[in-house]
């Protein structure tokens, strides 16, 4: 990892909100708005082109929003209810909450490297052929279960996490994402990706400089075909850096005395 790239989105505000997480959570809610502005509009057959989409992810899905609740994917991370919360509020919410949550080893703090690591494996869940298979995007009735697992994900293979962590979750988001639905979301999501949980530095770098980028304006070109293209290209890469063994140092973990 560059420490000229990571540093300045690591760094952490006087409340101990690390920057990447609004910078991530800006990304995702651009484009679950962009998902749910294409639905609202009959006439559009995709998803505006966010930044996240146009950098990372791949929603080059041929409907508006994830297809009907047809598959066990759709339906495990659509839920029975979807959190009403800001998705910036609710990474706050779960980044604060742990702080008073006893583990084994002490409090345990999860740091900006955690958010950074969960805009990338929402990258791997999107784009990879379970993923793309079901349609699934990252819509507003998906977003905070997507963006959830993926943090808990990040959380786990950096630190060590609480055994009762799931609880923040549902607590972050006012009860609509019971505690119970998290082991099989987490099982669900690392299926997906073909449990892929290593990150190169290059990787790393390249989703840094995506968040400091941010959610672009929508662009006049660019339909399904030019997405296809670009998911085909990144799959390409994605299985290139497959073969390369490098592994991020573990994000740092605050005990307390």
């Amino acid at each position: 990892m560059s420490e000229a790239v990571a540093s300045p989105l690591l760094l952490e505000d006087g409340r101990g909100i690390p920057r990447s997480l609004p910078l991530l959570a800006a990304l995702v809610e651009a484009e679950a708005l962009s998902c749910a502005a294409a639905a609202a509009n009959a006439s559009e057959s995709r998803p505006a082109d966010s930044g996240l989409a146009r950098a990372f992810l791949c929603c080059c899905a041929t409907t508006t929003a994830s297809r009907p609740a047809e598959s066990n994917l759709v339906r495990s991370f659509r839920g029975g209810a979807a959190p009403k919360v800001p998705i910036r509020i609710f990474l706050e919410r779960i980044h604060l909450l742990t702080r008073s949550v006893p583990s084994a080893r002490g409090m345990v703090r999860i740091d900006g490297t955690c958010f950074v690591l969960a805009g990338i494996y929402l990258t791997r869940f999107i784009r990879s052929a379970a993923g793309r298979d079901a349609g699934i995007l990252v819509e507003p009735a998906t977003v905070h279960r997507l963006v959830a697992v993926a943090v808990l994900l990040a959380a786990k293979f950096g630190g060590h996490p609480p055994k009762k962590w799931t609880r923040v979750f549902q607590d972050s988001s006012e009860g609509a994402i019971r505690a119970e639905e998290m082991v099989g979301l987490e099982s669900s999501f690392l299926r997906a990706i073909d449990f892929r949980l290593s990150v190169d530095s290059a990787g790393f770098d390249s989703f840094c400089k995506v968040l400091e980028r941010g959610p672009r304006a929508p662009s006049a070109g660019g339909g399904c075909a030019s997405k296809k293209r670009q998911a085909d290209g990144a799959a390409g890469e994605d299985g290139e850096h497959r073969r390369v063994r490098a592994r991020l140092p573990l994000p740092a973990v605050v005990l307390s005395n």
